[in-house]
């Protein structure tokens, strides 16, 4: 099976690159990236960067889905609940609940009833990708070197004693990546995201985060999906 999962941004580029793909290839899930709104960023002159308007991911999930008609290919996301463009499906009536686990579900649904193809899996990261990096702070005390860096640290891990990674929430001075550049200045997040990440392991950052423990599940079980599609399929003269 191939699966392109669409991403924000260059972390999470890697993220997939150096941690999803390897180990979903050991399940015969053959996994690529790409960054969503990058063409559209690359003609205005911003280089590697994506993001911008949904309107503009659209157009990127469709050729995807449009490039390969066979029943071999899957697109997934990678795209933070926190920060999601204003015109992203669904967000005018669930941007406003409260229950984000469900806001997260609901807006999945909302970007599956956007494209209606079945080869599409929506999946938003509560709140974060940098949800995982709080999954995986022992790895980043291990990169660290400034001891402003590491006394922040300790204060940020402090602070989030008995909470799970999924559940810090979506404000603006509280979201994952504003705890982390408040508490550890030196964060940087295309260098150490994908590097602790990978560190910490996905047994650990499953184990940490249940929705992204479902998601990994689910794509790991598109090895028997493929091979029932190619069961199906005609043979080839």
């Amino acid at each position: 099976m191939r699966l392109v999962i669409v991403v924000e941004g260059q972390t999470e580029e890697a993220f997939v690159k150096q941690l999803l793909a390897p180990h979903l290839a050991a399940h015969g899930v053959y996994a690529s990236t790409t960054i969503v709104g990058k063409l559209t960023a690359q003609k205005r002159g911003h280089r590697g960067r994506g993001g911008g308007h949904f309107r503009h991911w659209r157009k990127d999930i469709a050729r995807i889905l449009g490039g390969d008609s066979s029943g071999s290919l899957r697109v997934s996301t990678i795209f933070d609940l926190y920060g999601l463009p204003v015109d992203f499906p669904g967000l005018e009536l669930h941007g406003a609940d409260t229950d984000t686990a469900r806001r997260c579900e609901s807006l999945q649904d909302a970007l599956a009833a956007e494209f209606d193809d079945p080869r599409l899996i929506p999946y938003l990261q509560r709140h974060e990708f940098e949800s995982l990096v709080l999954a995986s702070l022992p790895s980043l005390r291990a990169v660290l070197d400034a001891q402003d860096d590491l006394d922040g640290l300790t204060r940020l891990e402090a602070s989030l004693v008995g909470t799970s990674p999924e559940d810090i929430n979506d404000g603006k001075t509280t979201a994952p990546s504003k705890r982390l550049t408040a508490h550890v200045p030196g964060y940087r997040k295309t260098l150490h995201g994908p590097l602790v990440t990978s560190e910490t392991g996905l047994s650990s950052l499953r184990r940490q985060c249940p929705r992204f423990h479902a998601w990994m599940t689910k794509l790991e079980s598109l090895s028997t999906v493929g091979a029932e599609s190619d069961e199906s399929s005609p043979p080839h003269h």
